[in-house]
């Protein structure tokens, strides 16, 4: 099962942060990989991606703390500004991971091959980015909603978190860097929610401790940590050079083979 875990980790770490959708590829290797747990194990492998943010985005995060309570009043409004996007931006995702996780996990785990259509749906959303023109346009709150609402759509295994974010960002003429920042600072509330939420159902039930031996948690958070580190330097490499829209033909490559890899092994 550690071996299992730390391959795993390592995908969770590559694709959480690249644009190719971790609840996709978690999916598929948990199917090929004959691994039980539903959406638990995605969740404690976020765990290893949320350090990995935390410690990337540590600069702006005390640049954001800084500003909510600076003297000047116009950097302490932007600093709550900001903050009340990101809140909005929360909304669509916590509603939807509240009210459909059960529908989610029943549907998706138990028909996979819905998984294939998404990647093609996360693909041609960056695809149409390599035509987006930036306008250096800042959010306010109807690009806040937006990108939001895209968030939303990514729970569905397939569809890539920080791919829809993004891409929605970019599309809407939001300036590259801000894109990025914007994208994984609402990461962050999004993925600790998530594993709060279900940390807390599967210590309710007692049936956290027959998942997995500890050491293969330990191995999947460590692993999915580390790459995801290295994963967020490529992607804001890749955003502000404006070749984001590249990684579109690996998920239409991805799609293509998850259709395929699930029809023989399923």
């Amino acid at each position: 099962m550690v071996w299992k875990m730390l391959l795993l980790g390592v995908v969770q770490g590559v694709s959480e942060f690249l644009p190719i959708s971790s609840s996709g590829h978690l999916l598929l290797g948990q199917v090929l990989l004959r691994v039980e747990g539903g959406l638990t194990i995605p969740i404690f492998l976020h765990v290893g991606t949320l350090i990995a943010v935390v410690v990337f985005m540590s600069r702006r995060i005390g640049g954001l703390f800084a500003d909510m309570f600076n003297r000047e009043e116009e950097r302490r409004i932007a600093g709550w500004t900001l903050i009340l996007y990101l809140f909005v931006a929360s909304i669509p995702a916590a509603l939807v991971g509240i009210l459909t996780k059960d529908t989610i996990d029943r549907v998706m785990y138990g028909q996979p091959l819905y998984v294939a259509f998404f990647f093609v749906g996360t693909g041609a959303l960056l695809l149409a980015t390599r035509w987006g023109r930036e306008r250096n346009q800042t959010f306010g709150i109807s690009e806040a909603i937006l990108v939001g609402i895209a968030q939303a759509v990514a729970i569905l295994p397939g569809f890539s978190r920080s791919g829809l974010t993004i891409a929605t960002a970019l599309l809407l003429g939001i300036a590259s860097v801000e894109a990025f920042e914007f994208s994984f600072l609402l990461s962050i509330p999004a993925i600790a929610g998530a594993a709060l939420i279900d940390f807390l159902e599967l210590y309710g039930t007692g049936s956290i401790s027959q998942l997995a031996p500890p050491e293969a948690w330990v191995v999947g958070i460590i692993s999915s940590a580390v790459v995801g580190f290295l994963a967020l330097w490529l992607v804001k490499k890749t955003v502000v050079s404006k070749k984001f829209w590249l990684f579109s033909f690996y998920c239409f490559a991805a799609g293509v083979a998850s259709l395929v890899l699930l029809l023989v092994f399923r």
